[in-house]
């Protein structure tokens, strides 16, 4: 501790050594890993480097508290160490306007732990990805490590068709293995205390609809049962097939994350046979069915299949209502169809519709904030986020906006009912690429970038605050300057000062903002801008 110490001037080598002295007290038999872990991170972002600048004293923005004997919760020095570290590594860009990189945020709030329960290729692409949304029908997954890998030449395309082409070439029981091999290492107790550390307290989970596949017992019991492990898409039942989720492994994970000091919140990502058009549906390239098809139950009544998704909704607002205390304390809230109809209009105007209009999606929005309204969670402390993607419409503001502000009242709006939105630069006027096209160059000096950067944060966050009233979220935000990894802005300063923007303005609009995503190790192109583990430098 002492030779570390040296390294460190004033208060931080003060602080530096209590804060060891109450782990050796606390912690005895953790201190060194836990010592090992933190400056391994500490030094891959250039933690010792930027020592002169750590020596501010610690306030209330590094929620760590000095008592009169020391740090008041152990460990906690460190983390604000590191913290503060992260600012100085990514947020050197705040000096040329006066602030210190103490005092410039560059953690989220929130962040995803997508590509764990919900797959989707590109995060697969090992160093051949090309693009966050695949083109035409070629998908990018080379692999699902630690035990699938060598697919560069037969890239899978979405989860269901990778699943069923699993039993269909290895059997059911290579296929769980696969899977579960895949859920158990890439997000384990290790990611919930790094992030726990970094200051981040809320953790948004995608779950697959499979999750409540015993919703669908109506369809055919004997497949759709409690305790299947693999089940087919009602539609494209000879194409996709589902891993499900055990219910009581999940509530395992709201019991480890409350270990941390998380709160989670459960997102339903997709819904059978595509809610929306992207490779995160499930179903991709197949066209989406959910708002078109309908399905047979077994006594054999034609149900429409959006109607199957209230099934699936309701039985995830049930599930949630059924936890214990200690369990549902942790559940932030849930969204119930992440992205509906997302890409309805464009895929519309290209002459390929898959919805029966921008009316039929907002009233089953309706329905399952309706299931929610109905529950109990709303008065447990529960909240709804209630997603929105703006290419599901024509008008996105004109006509989602004044929908919600009727559907939910100025009471609901302000105690449980959250506004949506996900926000990328990755596609569009305000894109940063090496090459022209975009808004800007990635040659061009940070400060330069700044101002237009700002205006297109402004311009949509102003007006998210200007139509709606109440609670906010951006529950998806990245770095990506460019959808195709090998012609974005790479900068760590670029970044930085992208990232400090987003977060400037979140908090000045009161939107609660959760980063896309927390790690993505298997699909290097993208790390720089999606992964926030590789940001932090813990990986």
């Amino acid at each position: 501790a002492q030779a570390c110490a040296r390294i460190l001037p004033g208060p931080p080598k003060q602080l530096f050594v209590r804060t060891l002295g109450q782990m050796a007290l606390h912690r005895a038999g953790f201190v060194f890993a836990l010592l090992g872990v933190a400056l391994a991170g500490l030094w891959s972002i250039g933690f010792f480097a930027a020592a002169d600048q750590l020596a501010a004293p610690l306030g209330s923005d590094d929620e760590c508290l000095l008592s009169d004997v020391g740090v008041g919760v152990p460990g906690c020095g460190l983390n604000a160490l590191q913290r503060r570290a992260i600012s100085q590594a990514l947020g050197v860009a705040s000096a040329a306007r006066g602030a210190s990189a103490a005092e410039v945020a560059t953690v989220p709030p929130g962040v995803n732990l997508g590509g764990w329960l919900v797959l989707e290729d590109w995060f697969f692409s090992g160093a051949q990805g090309r693009h966050v949304a695949s083109q035409g029908t070629t998908g990018q997954g080379v692999g699902l490590p630690p035990l699938l890998k060598g697919l560069e030449d037969t890239p899978w395309q979405s989860e269901g068709l990778l699943t069923k082409w699993l039993q269909d070439t290895r059997g059911d029981e290579e296929a769980l293995k696969v899977f579960s091999a895949h859920r158990e290492a890439y997000i384990t107790g290790d990611d919930l205390e790094k992030i726990s550390s970094l200051g981040i307290r809320s953790v948004r989970v995608p779950l697959p609809w499979a999750t409540f596949a015993d919703a669908l017992s109506p369809i055919d019991a004997a497949v759709y049962k409690a305790g299947a492990k693999i089940v087919p898409d009602p539609v494209y039942g000879d194409k996709a097939s589902f891993v499900t989720v055990d219910r009581e492994w999940l509530a395992g994970l709201l019991r480890q994350a409350a270990q941390h000091n998380l709160k989670i919140v459960l997102d339903l990502h997709f819904m059978p046979a595509g809610s929306s058009d992207g490779t995160y549906n499930g179903i991709w390239p197949l066209k989406p069915k959910f708002w078109t098809d309908s399905v047979s139950t077994s006594g054999g009544e034609v149900v429409p299949l959006t109607t199957v998704g209230l099934w699936i909704a309701e039985a995830m607002v049930k599930w949630v209502e059924s936890l214990g205390p200690s369990e549902l304390g942790v559940v932030e809230g849930i969204t119930l169809l992440n992205e509906p109809g997302h890409m309805a209009s464009i895929d519309k105007n290209n002459s390929k519709p898959f919805t029966r209009g921008e009316k039929q999606v907002l009233d089953w929005m309706g329905e399952t904030a309706g299931l929610f309204r109905r529950s109990t969670l709303p008065g447990k402390g529960v909240k709804l986020y209630v997603s929105a993607s703006e290419p599901s419409f024509d008008n996105f503001w004109e006509t989602v906006a004044p929908w919600y502000m009727k559907t939910f009242t100025a009471q609901e709006r302000h105690a449980w009912a959250v506004f949506d939105i996900h926000w990328y630069t990755a596609w569009g006027g305000c894109s940063g690429r090496t090459v022209p096209g975009g808004g800007y160059l990635c040659s061009q000096p940070v400060e330069e970038v700044r101002p237009f950067l700002q205006n297109c944060i402004e311009k949509d966050m102003a007006k998210f605050k200007r139509k709606v009233d109440g609670l906010k979220s951006c529950s998806e935000f990245s770095l990506s300057t460019f959808e195709d990894p090998t012609m974005a802005c790479k900068d760590k300063g670029m970044l930085g000062m992208f990232l400090e923007e987003q977060l400037a303005s979140f908090k000045q609009y009161r939107i609660q903002g959760f980063f896309w995503t927390w790690r993505m190790p298997y699909g290097s192109n993208f790390e720089s801008g999606w992964s926030f583990k590789h940001i932090a430098g813990l990986e």
